[in-house]
């Protein structure tokens, strides 16, 4: 039910399936039924205006020959006997068709509330092999004190397992589920092509093409909402590429007259300590400009194979001394930026190996994204500050230090790579200790 009722879609199938349905069931038990209804009082009027007219056929007939007169006269649902006695009784629970007929005759015979009119069960019927239980005996009092016995086939009443109630119930269901699968898609055609156009809008930077506006109305006022939001976005991207190659410039220019002036201390340690300190101001500059600058990369959007760039990144750190495995299939292809998700994936490898000692990559792909698992057996992170380690700069003082290296900044680059190719980076301690990082890119 949930997968119903979470898209567009499965909720338009589910209303239309279950609104018209009711309303096709309740429609067809309702008419089926009016139309037993009528049919009921239609034969309770006419078999009450023949059974008049036997009445009276049956007086003017002298008495020996009455019964096989009856008898001559039987035909139908209709079964006639003469007899000095009625020969049914009355009691017993009557259903609405007999009901009906019995009005039906009282309103047309007045005189059969004197004479006599029984409704009701066998008493001493004839010899006859019907089954009583489906028949309705009526004993009709004539002016000479005489009866005519009728038997009369019952009327079955509405029933809803008919057959061909159910084929006709079962011709509407299919007809709605057709109605509905066909109004759903065509009513989410252009919301998936949105969608789809919206995904990729990003990636392409600046140089992506506006998002079809076509569809309905409100589909076109998304489209036109997200072309003013792209627009937006670029424009502030430009500022910010001409912002940062203006701070780089300001920035390097006092470091570079500060690196002239410690050149000229006499004192050999004091030089060296103020070499170190504008070495470390100069690299966190340039992590700091690095970081601003992503997502303003001109590179193109093309397809990459993830599991290459893997296997790349575990052979430098194996040649390099590091314990890195990887566990990938033969190829993981999704669209992007090559060296961006390069630059992502050896931040986490060089994260794990770092300050969990070691690197154990996995990944799987399946019809809508890739998942890349990259863990380590480190001392993990506290959960309140899985979430604080992406912030920019952000060190932990029991896992991070100088000594590693990095400006607290690696993570923060992996996630904002991960999140502009519409994917994303969680952590999660393991369960048996170490860390784990998640990265998910759609396919």
């Amino acid at each position: 039910m949930s997968t119903l009722t979470d898209t567009i879609a499965g909720r338009t199938v589910l209303v239309l399936v279950l609104g018209l349905g009711s309303i096709l069931f309740l429609a067809q038990y309702l008419y089926q039924a009016a139309s037993e209804r009528e049919l009921m009082q239609s034969n309770a009027n006419r078999i009450a205006e023949r059974l008049l007219v036997l009445a009276e056929t049956i007086t003017a007939v002298k008495p020996e020959s009455r019964d096989d007169t009856a008898h001559g006269l039987s035909g139908g649902p209709l079964e006639l006997h003469w007899s000095e006695t009625p020969l049914a009784t009355a009691g017993g629970r009557l259903d609405a068709a007999a009901e009906t007929l019995r009005g039906y005759l009282l309103e047309r015979a007045p005189a059969l509330k004197q004479h006599g009119l029984i409704f009701g069960t066998m008493n001493a019927a004839p010899s006859s092999n019907r089954d009583t239980g489906h028949t309705t005996l009526i004993s009709l009092g004539l002016e000479d004190g005489s009866w005519l016995n009728v038997t009369l086939a019952r009327v079955q009443p509405t029933q809803v397992t008919s057959p061909s109630f159910l084929v006709s119930l079962l011709v509407g269901a299919l007809g709605v589920v057709a109605l509905a699968i066909l109004l759903s898609t065509w009513l989410t055609r252009p919301l998936n092509r949105l969608a789809n156009e919206a995904r990729t809008l990003f990636l392409a930077g600046d140089k992506s093409p506006p998002v079809a506006e076509t569809g309905t109305r409100e589909v076109r006022t998304v489209a036109a909402a997200i072309n003013e939001m792209q627009r937006r976005i670029n424009l502030l991207i430009s500022d910010r590429t001409q912002m940062l190659a203006a701070i780089s410039h300001d920035l390097r220019t006092p470091l570079t007259r500060l690196r002239l002036r410690a050149n000229s201390i006499g004192n050999a340690a004091l030089k060296s300590s103020i070499d170190r300190d504008l070495d470390e101001m100069e690299g966190m500059i340039d992590a700091a400009l690095g970081f601003l600058k992503e997502g303003s990369d001109v590179e193109p959007v093309e397809p990459v194979d993830l599991s290459t760039i893997l296997q790349t990144i575990t052979d430098d750190a194996r040649d390099a001394g590091q314990s890195v495995t990887a566990s990938v299939p033969r190829t993981l292809v999704v669209k992007g930026r090559h060296l961006a998700l390069k630059r992502a994936l050896a931040n986490l490898i060089g994260n794990a190996v770092s300050h969990g000692g070691s690197a154990e990559v996995s990944a799987q792909a399946n019809d809508t994204e890739i998942t890349i698992e990259i863990s380590d057996h480190g001392p993990g992170i506290s959960p309140a500050e899985l979430e604080a380690v992406f912030e920019p700069f952000r060190r932990l003082d029991d896992a991070r230090s100088r000594d590693t290296g990095g400006y607290g900044l690696g993570l923060t680059v992996a996630r904002s790579i991960a999140r502009n190719h519409g994917g994303d980076v969680v952590l999660a301690n393991r369960a048996h200790g170490g860390l784990r990082a998640t990265l998910r890119l759609p396919t």
